[in-house]
């Protein structure tokens, strides 16, 4: 029973630091609600292949990011996966952004249902072309998804990227002949 009120009293005691911790963690001058600087996102998404100037993310409500499926799309583009499980069907919108326009897809304001439940639209936000893809979906969502299409605040990139895989150095074989074919270096073995 001691080692219950002691855990519990830890925890009420430590709950101001970690309030006043999170609180000082947004500085002067950082807000909630802007996005976060070319700097802080050149960080998190270069290392990824992804061009810091083309992240994006939107909100839908009962949707979920699902973080495993932020990558790179295209040559230095971001595609991310929003999901929401409705029942036992699981629906889906797709955001990429790219540099370039998707001439296959129509403006999401023009957006109409689709007779094969995919639905597509572009939006261009700050020059970025945005193309979301929903599936089990509407077209109000993707219209709602396509006018929260924004840059993500600062508090919001470890969540954004904390799934993503960064390359890392590329591994030394000791193996390998400075000269030559670059045949691994294979002794002969017994009887051979």
């Amino acid at each position: 029973m001691t080692r219950t009120r002691t855990a519990v009293a830890l925890v009420v005691a430590s709950a101001p630091v970690l309030v006043l911790a999170a609180c000082a963690g947004l500085g002067a001058g950082a807000s909630s609600t802007e996005p976060a600087d070319r700097a802080a996102l050149a960080a998190r998404a270069g290392p990824a292949g992804i061009a810091p100037e083309l992240v994006r993310v939107t909100e839908l409500d009962g949707f979920a990011l699902a973080t495993q499926s932020v990558g790179v799309s295209g040559g230095d583009g971001m595609a991310a996966v929003y999901t929401r499980a409705d029942g036992d069907a699981l629906d889906t919108v797709l955001l990429r952004a790219d540099r370039y326009p998707d001439p296959t897809a129509v403006p999401c304001g023009e957006l109409a249902g689709s007779p094969d439940g995919v639905l597509r639209c572009s939006v261009v936000d700050d020059e970025v072309h945005v193309v979301l893809e929903g599936e089990g979906v509407d077209p109000a969502t993707l219209r709602a998804a396509a006018a929260a299409v924004r840059v993500p605040r600062a508090d919001e990139l470890d969540h954004l990227f904390g799934d993503v895989p960064v390359p890392g150095p590329p591994v030394e074989r000791g193996d390998l002949p400075p000269h030559g074919d670059g045949a691994p270096v294979d002794p002969p073995a017994v009887g051979g």
